[in-house]
């Protein structure tokens, strides 16, 4: 599996050495069909302290992507994806940043071939992954990216399936201010997904991952379900993680989750509450975006430590001419009397339908032995072509 960039040039190699004249007019109807995105961004990321040394730290990053997807020759396909960053000012004598931020340059975040016949898709190389329990974030400047083999199956009506193994994983950051090179999972990462839309209103999810020795040589596993029904206006959802973080004793942990979301008019409202065993801590996943907590919140995300009970309320309001305001608290508590609470506001605005901009603030209330930061702000601005 190791030699998964190998197979793609092989493959790609043999598609350019076919020399027939229909083949070659094929393939440039296959490259003229190709389609060009990208994204310009700007990243601005603060955290404060009301006291103490350090008070403040701050980073602001500009960078973007750019892809290019070829059309169909045969069913192959093949894609490129090009990132960028660059660290416009910062000021992080901590090193807050360095794991998320803090990176100037430029990587090839994707290059995959695809190749589609009938209801089936596989895709083998650097790729964009996003299933519950294997998730690249793309909330930072750089997307984390995945190398490996994908499988999409919809042949079974409403039922979408995936099989998938992930070689190498590729961060936001080095930690030392570069772009990150794809690093090997341990020995390997395996998942199934399923996802089920026959009984009308009613979502149904499922996955399990398995990572090779990836705790002390020890396997990780990682059970996911959830299930959503839609009564009119108002959504109600269940959760439930069942996972095993190979640790030499108390390895087996699980989360409960329940939520229940609606709108009326432009008006919209959430509460959910999740609570986790006393046993082991539970594993989300593999990737900063499997992070699929009810009670995730919008800047600190889920917390799936042993014996922690959390709950979540939201409210929101979409204006006439675009602009959205959430508000959230998040509170999470532990057996050992730890507690944590985060209270959001949320702004955001769609200048053009390319141009956008979110404003993200949030306070925490700490009564944790943790050392932690009481406010935290964030603004994001967009333009995708």
């Amino acid at each position: 599996m190791r030699k998964l960039a190998k197979l793609s040039l092989v493959a790609a190699v043999a598609v350019a050495g076919l020399s027939t004249s229909a083949v070659a007019d094929s393939l440039a109807e296959a490259f003229a069909a190709s389609k060009v995105k990208g994204e310009i961004k700007s990243q601005y990321f603060q955290k404060e302290k009301e006291n103490g040394a350090n008070a403040k730290s701050s980073i602001w990053s500009n960078g973007g992507n750019l892809s290019l997807t070829t059309g169909s020759f045969n069913g192959l396909t093949a894609g490129v994806t090009f990132q960028t960053a660059h660290v416009t000012s910062i000021d992080d004598d901590n090193n807050n940043y360095s794991g998320d931020m803090d990176v100037s340059g430029s990587v090839m975040s994707e290059a995959y071939l695809a190749y589609t016949l009938g209801n089936t898709t596989a895709k083998i190389g650097r790729q964009y992954i996003t299933t519950p329990l294997v998730a690249g974030s793309g909330s930072r400047i750089l997307k984390q990216s995945f190398e490996g083999i994908v499988l999409v199956n919809t042949d079974v009506p409403n039922t979408t399936l995936v099989a998938a193994y992930v070689d190498k994983f590729q961060a936001r950051t080095d930690g030392n201010g570069d772009t990150p090179e794809f690093e090997q999972v341990a020995d390997g990462a395996y998942t199934v997904y399923a996802k089920n839309t026959s009984v009308q209103d009613l979502t149904l999810q499922a996955q399990y991952a398995l990572v090779k020795e990836l705790n002390a040589g020890e396997d990780v596993k990682a059970l996911y379900i959830d299930a959503a029904y839609k009564l009119n206006n108002v959504t109600v959802s269940a959760q439930t993680y069942q996972t095993d973080n190979g640790a030499a004793t108390n390895s087996d942990g699980s989360l409960y989750g329940i939520k229940v979301a609606g709108n009326i008019g432009a008006i919209s409202a959430v509460a959910a509450y999740t609570t986790t065993d006393d046993e082991a801590d539970v594993v989300a996943g593999l990737g900063s975006g499997a992070d699929g907590s009810f009670t995730a919140s919008p800047i600190d995300g889920g917390h799936y430590d042993a014996d922690t009970d959390s709950y979540q309320v939201g409210l929101g309001y979409k204006f006439n001419m675009g602009l959205g305001l959430n508000a959230s608290y998040t509170n999470w508590d532990t057996n050992g009397g730890d507690s944590l609470s985060e209270t959001n506001v949320t702004a955001s605005y769609p200048f053009t339908k390319n141009l956008s901009t979110k404003v993200m603030y949030s306070a925490y209330d700490n009564d944790t032995s943790l050392t932690r930061y009481d406010y935290r702000s964030r603004v994001y601005l967009s333009y995708k072509f």
